[in-house]
């Protein structure tokens, strides 16, 4: 079976990519991070999702051009591999009114995660210049996490455990959403297909969802209160187009309106059993 090894094991999408594969029957190696500056040798498939999204101090700033670039630098130039598939982010389509992976990309100067979108596009230069490395580029990725720090498990959270949440978006404001177990088919698939068809992949629903959708099934679901704050300046995120992943592995997208519902049952029992 194929040997794969999984660069940002511990992270939320990255055990759960582990606890898939291993389920069907791949030898797996999960490299710890202080252990990237230093590889070598032979790891078979590469999926790089060690990543850093956080652009506020400085010590942030490196931290994100360490873990999106450099090491990614240093498995490039010291590592041999079959196949490297890295993760970016449909981010970079942020402002722009197409989303197919072609498309050329805006570099907001108001963005003050500008140097996130920066880092992912010299890696994605980097990796389009070796035939062996494919980039895949994942909306918002959602997942029943009980102490993650995203979007919608946070909100889905303080719901349950507080009977209310803050909405620091307007209403109207909507994004691209993709199942965490949605995202593991896909790598699978990108893992085992000997041919692809094409160099970057857009991994998503295809439809953006508003906040006031997602509101409106907490609401119901827990009878949580929400409070929409006020805001200045939102981001905007065109449709992201799913052609390629449809046309070629076949892709039929879980909702996320029906996954976040059974996302709240998961995390009624978490906290009823005193999980968080």
């Amino acid at each position: 079976m194929r040997r794969v090894t999984i660069i940002g094991a511990s992270g939320f999408v990255g055990s759960e990519l582990t606890k898939y594969l291993e389920r069907f029957g791949y030898t797996l190696r999960c490299p710890m991070r202080r252990e990237l500056d230093d590889l070598c040798g032979d790891f078979g498939t590469v999926v790089y999702i060690a990543g850093y999204g956080v652009c506020g101090d400085i010590h942030d700033k490196l931290n994100c051009v360490h873990a999106n670039t450099i090491s990614l630098i240093s498995v490039l130039k010291n590592c041999k591999f079959d196949r490297l598939i890295y993760f970016s982010s449909t981010r970079l389509y942020m402002g722009s009114m197409d989303s197919d992976e072609s498309s050329d990309l805006l570099l907001l100067n108001d963005d003050n995660r500008r140097l996130f979108n920066l880092t992912k596009l010299v890696s994605e230069d980097l990796c389009l210049s070796t035939e062996k490395a494919v980039i895949v580029r994942p909306s918002n990725i959602y997942g029943t996490a009980l102490k993650s720090p995203l979007f919608l498990p946070s909100i889905a959270r303080d719901a349950v455990k507080n009977s209310h949440i803050d909405m620091y978006v307007t209403p109207s404001y909507e994004k691209d959403y993709i199942s965490v177990e949605d995202v593991c088919m896909l790598i699978e698939k990108l893992i085992f297909t000997k041919k692809l068809k094409n160099k970057i992949y857009n991994l998503a629903s295809g439809e953006n969802t508003t906040s006031k959708s997602i509101s409106d099934v907490i609401e119901a679901e827990t009878g949580a209160e929400v409070l929409w704050h006020d805001v200045e300046n939102e981001d905007y995120f065109p449709v992201t187009d799913i052609y390629n992943i449809v046309s070629e592995f076949d892709f039929k997208p879980k909702s996320v309106l029906a996954d976040l519902k059974k996302m709240i049952i998961d995390f009624k029992f978490a906290h009823k059993e005193g999980m968080f």
